[in-house]
């Protein structure tokens, strides 16, 4: 069933993709202040992002000056020595990825003051080839810094409560993402 908040808006002079990232703002305004996150769609084929909700730059401090510097590998450079190779394995799962399947990974990214955040990324297939090969991937990525913080530094007790709203969270993300990803049925 689609709910009315994820019917494309009429007005045909936005491209869907920005649409679909503007609807996705607005549900994501009512956990931003619990997890501050960005939706993006991240094409494949062309390797870069099509439209955000929020730079992944703007969320580490950097201006877009920072990142025309680093140069073509960007970004990249900002991932934490000992995440690297587990985010190369996760971009390879997008070869594998089945429409609906979402996948997930935590990782570190050094900020413009220095220090390192934990970004949670999920992805799902958007748009795919006629093969089944996805060619757009629509994701959500959380700076789970301060909740991460507060499961190192409190009681085990109170880690389980926190792990457990996080996952609760990250449920309700993974839900909206295979939700908007299902193509609608015509009216």
């Amino acid at each position: 069933m689609v709910t009315r908040d994820f019917l494309p808006s009429p007005d045909a002079s936005i491209p869907f993709p920005q649409r679909m990232i503007d609807t996705l703002g607005r549900l994501q305004a009512q956990t931003h202040d619990i997890v501050p996150s960005n939706t993006y769609v991240y094409d494949l084929v062309e390797q870069r992002t099509l439209c955000a909700s929020r730079s992944i730059a703007t969320m580490l401090g950097y201006t877009a000056e920072d990142i025309h510097a680093m140069g073509q590998t960007g970004l990249a450079d900002l991932i934490h020595p000992d995440d690297l190779g587990r985010v190369a394995d996760h971009y390879q799962r997008f070869t594998t990825l089945h429409y609906g399947d979402v996948i997930q990974i935590e990782y570190r990214m050094r900020r413009a003051d220095g220090s390192w955040c934990w970004l949670r990324s999920q992805e799902t297939t958007l748009v795919q080839a006629i093969d089944g090969f996805p060619l757009q991937i629509l994701g959500i990525l959380q700076d789970m810094t301060q909740m991460t913080l507060a499961t190192t530094q409190r009681s085990p007790k109170r880690r389980r409560v926190i792990k457990a709203v996080s996952n609760l969270a990250t449920r309700r993300q993974q839900r909206r993402l295979h939700h908007v990803s299902q193509p609608q049925a015509a009216s």
